[in-house]
């Protein structure tokens, strides 16, 4: 549910034999396409469906009530999911108003920055503003172990949800940038697994 479609650009040499042009989440949201012929698998047990820029266009589309076509595009799946995620632009916008109507839970990374801590307030007064009952949860990214940080981290932990932090890594920055596979043995992929690991216990 992204337009700027970075998981889809990460995931492209195991996508690309579909036509993503045709096949990805705008063509469902605008009934163009049955939600089950745009799924990929990527692994036994990770399907995906693909973004594309073309996203951008549902904002501008006349459609009544377009915040509601995901929720209706889910009733038609016909695999039992036991996890459904769905990644988001910051925006407020139709996009992010469909995926948090058909959500239970909102999970949003952030840096620990000042604004930052003000866009997830803005997502919060959009979450009430669309009068949904969602549990937020946030995770820190890219923290660094100084004094502004630790600080925010702070504020952040008296104020909301904080399921864990992940510190800041070149090695991951890197590997994001090119797309490479993650080394698994990295400490920070255990970060987010402890992160992973918190929500679940609270959750389930």
């Amino acid at each position: 549910m992204d337009p700027q479609a970075s998981i889809s650009s990460y995931l492209y040499d195991k996508i690309e034999e579909r036509n993503i042009l045709s096949k990805n989440i705008y063509k469902v949201l605008t009934f163009a396409l049955n939600i089950n012929d745009a799924i990929n698998i990527i692994s036994e047990n990770l399907d995906f469906i693909p973004s594309y820029i073309d996203l951008n266009l549902f904002n501008r589309d006349s459609m009544p009530l377009k915040e509601l076509n995901l929720k209706k595009s889910l009733l038609n799946l016909k695999k039992n999911y036991e996890y459904i995620i769905i990644d988001t632009n910051p925006s407020m916008d139709s996009t992010l108003a469909n995926a948090l109507i058909v959500s239970n839970f909102v999970l949003t990374p952030i840096i620990s920055e000042r604004w930052a801590i003000e866009s997830f307030d803005m997502i919060m007064s959009y979450i009430n503003y669309l009068s949904l009952n969602l549990k937020p949860f946030i995770f820190i990214t890219r923290f660094k172990k100084n004094s502004t940080h630790k600080e925010l981290l702070k504020i952040l932990h008296s104020k909301h949800n904080v399921l864990g932090v992940v510190n800041e890594r070149e090695d991951l920055n890197r590997k994001i940038a090119k797309s490479e596979n993650f080394d698994l043995s990295k400490d920070y992929i255990e970060e987010y697994k402890n992160i992973l690991k918190n929500f679940l216990e609270i959750v389930e």
